[in-house]
Parts: C-alpha cells; structure tokens; sequence
C-alpha cells in the first residue's frame, strides 16, 4: 500500500534549495507558454520529402507547425489505410497549426469538470487532418525524439491542445513532434464490407499514427533528430496507443523508448474487442444512417456519421470506437513484440470525475467492491472496509487508486522476461485551488508538468507546480535521452521490479507500489479471469 500520500511542501522546496539558482530558470522552463505562431525574428528551412517548410522561431526552439504526414481521409479515402502527401512545389508556410480530426464536442463529466480550456482542441475540424508539428532546439546534430500521441478517448482530442506546446521541452535538447490522428467512427470503425474490401477494418487511428513513425524515420533528421533514438508518448487514449504500438507487428523498428501516462490501468481502452465484435457494432452505425452499402455510407455527410454513430441503437453511452484485435494491424494487443524501456504510470485520482469517486456511504462501497470485483468482493473488503473505518469515500478512493496500480502491475507482468525495464510513477500533486481541492490529482493533470506548460493549464500556478515541472521535465527528457529517467541531480527513480515507483509530488521519492498481500489479491482475481482498470 502506498504511504504517505500528501507530504509536506518542504520536500520539494529543499531540493530546490540544495540545487541553487534553478528557481531563477522557472520563468523560461515551466511557466505559462505562449502560442507557437507568435514568435517571429526569422524563418527556418527545411527540406523533407515533399518539398521545403518555413517554420518559425519560438523562444528556445524551431517550430514547424501543420506540416501533413499523410494525404485527405475523406471521400474515397474514407475508411481506408493513410495515403502519401503529394509533393509540392516553392516553400509551404509551417507557421499555423493544421485543422483537428472530426469528432464530437468535448465530453464534460455530469459532476463538474476539472479541465480549463487548454486542455481541449481548439481548432477547426476536417477529414483533412493528418498534420504532425515539431520543436527543435536546432537544426543540425542529431537529437532524440518524443512523439506524441494525444489523448481523448479515441473519440477526440488534437495535436495542438495548448498544453502539448513543445517549445519548453524542446529546450532541454530534445526534438518533440505531436500527431494527429482519426478518431471515433472515422478512425476506429470496423465493417463487415469493409473488410471484405481490405482483409480487415477498423484501427485506422492506429495506422495513421504508424504512418506518422514513419515520416519521423524519413524526415526527422532535416530538423536535428536522431530516427534510431525515437520515443512514443502518449496519456489516456494516448497510452493505450503506445501499448497497441508495441504490439503491432508494423510498429516494429520506427521507435526505441515509450511513455505511456495513465494507460495500462484503462480497462477497455486496453483491451480491444475481436474483429466480429467491432463489426457487429459497424453494422448498427451504418443501420441507423440508413445505408444501403458502403458507397452510400462513404457518401454521407460527416454529420450524418456522427449521429448514427451516437445512436442508442448502436450501444450503450460510453467508449464505442477503440482498437480493434484485427490481422492487419493488431493481432495479438497482449503480446509485446517490441521490448523497450517503457515509463509509465497515473494520478493519484485518475477517476475523480466518475461517481464512483463519490461514494457516500457503507451500502454504496459494497456496491463498488461488488461492481469492481464480483464474487471477490469479500476478499478486498478486508483492505478497504474496515481499515477505514466510517469513511466510505476514503476506502473507495483507495481502492480505485489502488487497482489501477494493479492494472500497471499485470501489464508489467506481461513483459517479456529479457525486457528493458520499466520505471513507474505515481502523480500525487492536487492544484492549489479549489480545482484541486475537489478532483485532486484528476485523470491528464500531469501532462503540462511534463511539457512545463503549467502557466497555461492552470491560471495562477504556485512555486510548487513550477518546481515539480523542473522535475518531471527532467526525468521525461533524460528517458528520451537513455531510456532510465534518472540523471543529473534528480532524485534516484528505481526501476519496477524492486517492488517501487516513483512518487511525483511536494516530495519526490520512491514509494512501496502495494502490500504484498494486496497485490498477491489483485494476481490472483485476474488469474481467474477478473479484469481490471480505471472503467
């Protein structure tokens, strides 16, 4: 069981103290950000590929913004493998981020949510939309990369969400691109027709974000990359993507290192359903647009989608298009073909905006040990009823917290035994307001402290998120760097298997993952079929 969970302040003040003059870096390493497309002193070129980019300069870096990676998704295209850019002529401005994949409005959660305005796409939206940007600190040598893969469900979510500017990052010496990629319906829709016109349908998402490894193997090195020194990085619907990543047979090679933040404890998201599963939901989509085939379905307005694909016909509300286990691009999501260094891990309060979070009493506790684990739910009451006490939604909380920390557990598990090792954290760092005060460290609430965008996410960041962001910056670009977070004079981060992971918070230390006994539990409840995990 992880103790200890909210220290004191002082931990992460002293270290600043024990390494001077880092809090006089805090305004050009971790404050707010200001858009990309608004710096200006003179035009970097490169030539990839396709044809010449200008740029920009930002401060710290190069940005090429909206550059294509693969050609229009719509019309014919729809539903089918990403097609190449067709070259062109003169120098393509790369100074305006590129439009954002089709998809619904932003979910809000019935409680309330957590999340300002820079967390959510703020462009306009096209089936033209597999742009990619990158951040150099220069253009020549050879640096390593971070690729990043948003999050949102796989029904939303952009390259350019104010909070995955990668100026800050880019600074530290490392080159960072994000990625757009189809989502929803569009990405993610498996057929019958569709397969009988390809050998396999769905995971178009995760196609086009092979395809962007694959312009980063051809390209990176014009803006100072290294392409044998690639990372894949993603959070939620990001991180289940590195996980398919490193199942998938046509991923192997383009990357060396993965992040996956808030991933490998997302139940569903994580686990996709067979090929005639998705296809019978497919069926459904295209029942109630009312198509007769696939020419007529590809024909329809992209609004038309949308509402068939919301459809109460086609299932209950929820995650509806994810990965599927399909032969083309994902046969087999349980088996990791690639063995790299991995980083990952969550927040101490992933599902704070669930009503689970809210449970009230000891009936509504046993209804969650019920829901969560079925017969076994007298073999996990003993760790969180009682040892509450009359606290309810304190057990509950601890027991969501605690089985995604199970969930981390048996995808490491999964590892090959000759696999690189794997370096888990556990993000324990509520804001310091009322935001923080109710949905404490709430699901994505890391990720502009790994981007040192804090000043955008949140509207009055204190002393202490400035220097937790030094940190995780830190560790995130030295494990970018080697594949071991560690380095300089971070705090010593071990590798999971010696039973520790890294607690990101006021003080930074290694921590017990679980008791023995709890984690002997949660081994065993999956030995016999449990499933576990955030949803």
């Amino acid at each position: 069981m992880i103790a200890g969970l909210r220290n004191e302040r002082s931990g992460l003040l002293g270290w600043v103290v024990a390494h001077a003059g880092i809090v006089g870096l805090l305004t050009a390493t971790a404050g707010g950000v200001a858009p990309a497309a608004k710096a200006e002193t003179r035009a970097p070129v490169v030539r990839i590929d396709t044809g010449a980019l200008a740029g920009i300069e930002v401060p710290g870096a190069f940005a090429f913004l909206g550059i294509p990676c693969a050609g229009d998704t719509g019309g014919v295209n729809q539903w089918k493998a990403p097609t190449p850019v067709e070259r062109w002529r003169g120098t393509r401005a790369a100074t305006a981020f590129g439009a954002d994949c089709q998809q619904d409005p932003p979910y809000v959660p019935p409680g309330g949510s957590p999340w300002s305005a820079a967390y959510f796409p703020t462009r306009s939206m096209s089936e033209d939309c597999l742009f990619l940007n990158v951040w150099t600190p220069r253009l020549t040598g050879r640096k390593p990369v971070m690729v990043w893969i948003h999050g949102g469900g796989f029904a939303g979510g952009s390259a350019s969400v104010p909070i995955y500017d990668g100026a800050k990052l880019a600074a530290r010496g490392i080159v960072v691109v994000t990625i757009n990629y189809r989502v929803g319906a569009f990405g993610f829709l498996a057929h019958p027709a569709l397969t009988a016109e390809a050998g396999s349908s769905g995971n178009y998402g995760l196609m086009d974000q092979i395809a962007a490894l694959r312009w980063v193997k051809r390209n990176i090195a014009r803006f100072g990359g290294d392409p044998s020194a690639v990372t894949i990085a993603g959070q939620s619907a990001g991180a289940a993507s590195v996980h398919a990543l490193l199942a998938a047979p046509s991923a192997e090679g383009l990357f060396h290192r993965a992040i996956a933040e808030s991933g490998s404890g997302m139940g569903s998201l994580t686990d996709p359903p067979p090929l005639a599963v998705a296809e019978a939901q497919g069926v459904k989509v295209a029942q109630a647009a009312g198509a007769i085939d696939l020419a007529s379905l590809r024909s329809m307005p992209v609004a038309a989608i949308q509402r068939a694909a919301n459809d109460p016909s086609v299932g209950p509300p929820g995650i509806r298009f994810r990965p599927v286990t399909e032969p083309r691009v994902l046969p087999d999501p349980h088996r990791q073909r690639s063995s790299v260094p991995v980083l990952t891990g969550l927040t101490a309060d992933e599902t704070s905006t669930s009503p689970d979070w809210h449970v009230a009493d000891a009936a509504g506790l046993q209804a969650l040990l019920e829901r969560r684990f079925g017969k076994s739910a007298a073999v996990f009451r003993r760790y969180y009823g009682p040892v509450h006490g009359s606290d309810p939604a304190r057990a509950a909380r601890s027991l969501l917290r605690e089985q995604a920390i199970a969930a981390m557990m048996q995808w490491a598990d999964r590892r090959p035994r000759n696999a690189a090792p794997v370096f888990a954290y556990l993000f324990d760092h509520p804001q310091d307001d009322e935001v923080g005060r109710r949905f404490g460290s709430f699901h994505t609430t890391e990720v502009p402290y790994v981007f040192a965008t804090v000043g955008t996410a949140i509207s009055r960041p204190s002393l202490p998120d400035r220097l937790l962001s030094e940190q995780i910056s830190g560790y995130w670009t030295n494990f970018v760097r080697t594949g071991n977070p560690n380095g300089g004079q971070l705090p010593s981060w071990p590798a999971l298997s010696s039973g520790r992971m890294q607690r990101l918070s006021d003080k930074v230390e290694a921590v017990e993952v679980l008791a023995a006994d709890r984690l002997r539990d949660y081994r065993a409840f999956v030995a016999s079929g449990g499933q576990l995990g955030l949803f």
